[in-house]
């Protein structure tokens, strides 16, 4: 009986000894899990943020803020697809867009398009865009086609006067329909008519009867870009932030066009071909 009080007291000793080691050790664990979330989230980009809360926005004042910060877009990647619409000369475009230098759009990516207006076939190429011409090739070598305007021109989408800025700033009866994710992006959407006179220029010959066309906006749900305590001037190039659209689809009978944006402020360069 003697003998065995020693052994428990060792035994309810060691036990104690434990205790902190497996303390610690938990400890450890919760430190990696939270480290490990923390990293995660850190490593997420605004627009993963979880979506925001509140009220709503007003349609009117977030078309214009959209507008102003698309305005001063410097670059942009473009993905474009035609759905159910006959007859224009574009079925899709994915492309990356400078309007610099200011008044000749550059771009450079693949598409498919009708080279001559009224050609009942489709040609899917790699092209680039450079002082207005357009070159089709295959990613390596380019030759010239001839003047973008007359096949498909994805600078005039950064073009301050006729291009998406102008788009959105020409939406009537904007209407916000609710908050989503687009690709990510947690966006605000907006509903309204343009006049097909003001969505021809981005979507050549959608506009040819007149009239006017239902449009749907998704706008991210942010702020708009400042400078200190003032907003942005319109003069400076945007950042790639604020309220940036991200989508638009426009519905014409049956059919639609759908411009999905991103890369908004991520520099692009476009090399004019040798020859």
């Amino acid at each position: 009986m003697i003998d065995s009080i020693p052994q428990e007291l060792s035994v309810h000793r060691r036990r104690r000894a434990l205790v902190p080691a497996m303390v610690a050790a938990a400890a450890l664990f919760g430190a990696l899990v939270t480290g490990c979330s923390s990293s995660d989230s850190g490593s997420s980009s605004t627009s993963a943020a979880a979506p925001a809360t509140g009220p709503l926005p007003d349609g009117g004042q977030l078309i214009a803020e959209s507008s102003r910060t698309t305005q001063t877009l410097q670059s942009v990647h473009l993905d474009l697809k035609v759905t159910g619409i006959e007859n224009l000369p574009v079925d899709y475009v994915k492309a990356d867009i400078t309007n610099q230098p200011q008044g000749s759009g550059q771009a450079v990516g693949e598409a498919k398009v009708r080279v001559k207006e009224g050609d009942p076939t489709w040609t899917e190429t790699k092209f680039l865009v450079v002082d207005k011409t357009l070159y089709a090739g295959d990613g390596t070598k380019y030759a010239p086609v001839g003047p973008a305007e007359k096949v498909y021109d994805p600078g005039v989408i950064l073009d301050k006067d006729k291009g998406l800025a102008h788009v959105i700033a020409e939406v009537k009866n904007p209407k916000v329909e609710s908050r989503e994710t687009i690709n990510g992006v947690n966006t605000v959407k907006v509903t309204g008519t343009i006049d097909t006179a003001v969505i021809d220029p981005v979507v050549p010959r959608i506009g040819q009867a007149g009239g006017v066309l239902p449009i749907t906006l998704w706008i991210a749900d942010v702020a708009p870009p400042t400078t200190s305590a003032a907003p942005l001037p319109s003069s400076a190039a945007s950042p790639g932030t604020g309220p940036n659209l991200v989508r638009a689809i426009v519905t014409k009978d049956s059919g639609n066009v759908n411009l999905t944006l991103s890369g908004w402020g991520k520099s692009v360069n476009v090399v004019k071909p040798a020859g």
